[in-house]
């Protein structure tokens, strides 16, 4: 029997994004000056069109305090003249300096404003390569924005907020950038603008995927896709529980049976202006958005079941990929699929030795209810590659835990049945910082999936348990279309803070990645 749905209206809200200003001369009159320092034993920071007064004084600082300018690293000492502070941020060697670099110390310095209780700065990118200046620029404002998130929606030390907003600060950071090349300032305001987008999107999915499992469900995550999509005038559909059982999605259908709030398939669609829905290129971006898997009956180990909030981050990088596809007015068709359900059990949750039929017609033998994931994405790339008929597909999901084995939380594992689309991901990975690692879709892994009683098993030994995965997802891909699967368990919460934007939060991966991807794809 399929459960009613309830939708509910509900907001979210990340809080108020950073506010930024291109300044083309020196403001020195400021709450906080910052520069930044370089790893170097001749020296350590350029006085580039610095007034002298201010080169001697940061040079002072630097000896004083002994500040060898590490990636990763921020010191402040007294203020100069009419600044206040000065801050100073480690770059690491002037010769290897990097985006991502330079997304990190943005990053350390909003957390430490807002530690310190202070809304505004000024950056001084003394020293910093002006032919680039406009990349640079916006990957500062990138890290600087990414690292000013907070989820505290939960906290009682403040006003109780409504459910599911979360209060954000009471002032947005603001950050005046003073731009060493004036003829670059306009280019420079254009960049920081778009990348503003980008992260803000970042930060929404960051939110959403924050809250419990008790708060958000499928059928509040229905309603809060609702109204970003309408709040980003995106096409909206829902496949409720009932719909998606006589449409015959198995999989999306058995993993929420045993729920009491029903599983759906959610999806937005962005249309450029001036072109058909059958026109120019369509990209398909699916995700996974369990909002809380207990592993159903083959239940999970209590330590860190917590953590299975987390299971819908590639869902919530869809919603954030869907926002910025329609504020920067992207030149494709993007259609977002997120499958949702809540894996838990009662007397009507699937169980091991169950065989499901699929949406493509295709029988699965259920072995592992753990192994879920990959269940509700098969219904969803297979429709989305009927109703669509994507020029790429993108499937993005928390989906093994042996990904974070092979991987850890420094690189996401990437499965291709297209060379060229792998390519491309994995250049815009290396631009944005969220890298990803190709692992084989090789024929000969498919025994792995082989069923005595059904077309394949949905989880075979733990051998090779990435690429089985991504040889379940291959086998719901229709001919012909160009796809990858990007597993990003170890990259979405990881345990430890060791990638600069992070904290104690979901990292929003893939939001990024895929825009990046979106916007080379050109026009």
């Amino acid at each position: 029997m399929v459960k009613s749905q309830r939708l509910e209206n509900v907001t979210i809200s990340p809080g108020k994004p950073p506010v930024f200003h291109v300044l083309s001369t020196g403001a020195w009159k400021c709450a906080a000056l910052v520069v930044p320092i370089f790893e170097s034993s001749k020296q350590r920071f350029s006085s580039d069109d610095l007034p002298e007064d201010v080169a001697a004084a940061i040079g002072k600082a630097v000896e004083l305090h002994g500040f060898e300018g590490k990636v990763g690293t921020l010191m402040q000492a007294s203020g100069i003249g009419p600044a206040e502070r000065l801050i100073l941020l480690g770059m690491g060697k002037p010769e290897k300096i990097n985006t991502d670099q330079i997304r990190w110390a943005g990053s350390l310095l909003a957390r430490h404003l807002r530690k310190i209780k202070i809304n505004s700065a000024t950056f001084h990118a003394a020293g910093l390569e002006r032919a680039n200046w406009p990349i640079l620029a916006g990957a500062f404002a990138e890290g600087y924005s990414l690292g000013d998130f907070s989820f505290t929606a939960y906290k009682t030390e403040k006003k109780s907020p409504p459910p599911l907003e979360d209060p954000g600060k009471s002032k947005p950071l603001t950050l005046s950038i003073i731009c060493p090349d004036q003829n670059s300032a306009k280019t420079v305001q254009s960049v920081l603008a778009e990348k503003s987008v980008i992260a803000a999107a970042t930060n929404l999915a960051r939110t959403v995927a924050c809250h419990p499992g008790n708060v958000l469900t499928p059928s509040t995550l229905t309603g809060i896709a609702r109204n970003i999509a309408a709040a980003n005038k995106l096409k909206f559909l829902v496949i409720d529980a009932a719909t998606a059982q006589k449409m015959g999605m198995g999989g999306l259908c058995a993993v929420g049976a045993g729920s009491a709030s029903p599983p759906a398939l959610l999806i937005l669609e962005y249309l450029p202006r001036g072109i058909k829905s059958n026109a120019g290129k369509t990209v398909a971006v699916v995700g996974k958005a369990v909002t809380f898997d207990t592993g159903g009956i083959s239940i999970k180990p209590a330590a860190d079941m917590g953590n299975m909030k987390y299971d819908k981050c590639g869902g919530m990088a869809v919603l954030g990929i869907m926002q910025a596809a329609a504020q920067l007015q992207l030149p494709h068709r993007v259609v977002g699929l997120i499958p949702t359900a809540e894996n838990t059990l009662d007397a009507q949750a699937y169980r091991p030795g169950d065989i499901l039929h699929m949406y493509n017609g295709k029988t699965v033998e259920v072995t592992n209810t753990d192994a879920e994931g990959r269940l509700i994405l098969a219904d969803a790339i297979a429709y989305a590659c009927e109703k669509y008929k994507p020029g790429a597909l993108i499937e993005m999901s928390t989906l093994t835990g042996g990904v974070v084995i092979a991987l850890g939380s420094v690189f996401a594992g990437l499965m291709a049945g297209d060379d060229g689309l792998a390519a491309q991901l994995i250049a815009a990975g290396n631009s944005t910082g969220e890298r990803l690692w190709r692992l084989p879709l090789d024929q000969a892994y498919r025994k792995l999936l082989d069923s005595p009683h059904a077309d394949m098993v949905n989880s075979g030994a733990r051998e090779a348990h990435p690429i089985q995965g991504g040889m379940f997802l291959q086998e719901f891909v229709a001919d012909g279309v160009p796809w990858a699967h990007l597993d990003i368990a170890g990259v979405a919460h990881p345990k430890k803070d060791d990638r600069w934007w992070i904290g104690d939060h979901a990292s929003g991966f893939g939001v990024r990645l895929v825009v990046e991807y979106l916007q080379r794809l050109g026009s």
